[in-house]
C-alpha cells in the first residue's frame, strides 16, 4: 500500500510540475520565431528561424525541442536546441548555442559541442544569483573525439525586473548579466554581456561586450508567430 501510494505522489508531482511549465509558457508545435543578430553598429549580420518542432510532457517536465535555421548569414545547416522546464524553472541547452555538426562530410570528422543547460529559476528577482554554465567543443567522428575549447559562463546575476520592446513586441522580463571565458589551447578571450530573459521564452535580447567594455554585437527576437 505504501508504494502504491508512494508511486500516485511522484506521479502528481510530475503532472503539476508540467502544468506550471504549460500555465507560463506560450510554445506550441510549428510556432515560429525569429532571432537577429547585429553587429556593433547596428547593421544585420544574419537571421535565424526557429520552428517549434515539439512540447512534450516527460517524466514531469516539460521539453521543447527548436529547431534553428539561417535565413540570411553563414552556416546555413539546420542545427536543433532543446528548453527544458521543471515546476516553473526553465533550463536552455548551451551546447546548442555553439553546436555546428559535419564540417567535413568527406572524411567524416565533425565538430560538435556538450555542455550544461543554464538555470533559469521561477524566482528570479533584482540581485539573484545564478549558477554558472561550461561548454566544451569537441572535434572527432562517431568513433571518438577530442575536446579542443571550452567556454564557460560566469557571474550570472539579476541586474532589474524590467519590460523590453523589440519588433515581435514588448517583454517582461529579467535584465541578467555574465562574464564568458573562451579558452581553445593558449588562446584565451574573456568578455561580458547582458541578456533580457522572459519567463515562459527565454532570452529575448543579449548584448555581448569584449573585455574592455566595448560592444560586440547584439541579437534579439524580432519575430513570434503561431
Amino acid at each position: 500500500m505504501k508504494k502504491i501510494l508512494f508511486i500516485l505522489s511522484v506521479l502528481l508531482f510530475q503532472i503539476t510540475s508540467a502544468q506550471n511549465c504549460e500555465a507560463i509558457s506560450p510554445y506550441q508545435q510549428g510556432m515560429l520565431l525569429e532571432y537577429t543578430d547585429y553587429n556593433k553598429k547596428g547593421k544585420v549580420k544574419s537571421i535565424e528561424e526557429y520552428t517549434i518542432e515539439s512540447v512534450k510532457n516527460e517524466d514531469g517536465a516539460l521539453k521543447i525541442k527548436i529547431k534553428t535555421e539561417v535565413k540570411k548569414g553563414k552556416n546555413p545547416q539546420a542545427r536543433y536546441q532543446t528548453l527544458k522546464c521543471v515546476d516553473g524553472n526553465f533550463y536552455i541547452d548551451m551546447s546548442n548555442y555553439m553546436a555546428h555538426q559535419n564540417q567535413n562530410q568527406n572524411s567524416g570528422t565533425e565538430i560538435k559541442a556538450v555542455g550544461d543547460f543554464l538555470e533559469f529559476p521561477s524566482d528570479l528577482a533584482e540581485g539573484t544569483i545564478l549558477p554558472d554554465g561550461a561548454i566544451e567543443i569537441q572535434m572527432g567522428n562517431s568513433e571518438a573525439s577530442l575536446a579542443v575549447a571550452n567556454m564557460t559562463v560566469s557571474n550570472r546575476k539579476v541586474l532589474e525586473n524590467s519590460s523590453l520592446t523589440t519588433k515581435a513586441g514588448t517583454f517582461e522580463g529579467y535584465k541578467i548579466a555574465f562574464d564568458y571565458l573562451f579558452t581553445m589551447g593558449f588562446i584565451k578571450f574573456r568578455g561580458s554581456g547582458v541578456e533580457w530573459y522572459v519567463k515562459g521564452i527565454g532570452i529575448v535580447k543579449t548584448e555581448s561586450y569584449n573585455k574592455k567594455g566595448a560592444l560586440r554585437w547584439t541579437r534579439e527576437l524580432t519575430k513570434m508567430s503561431k
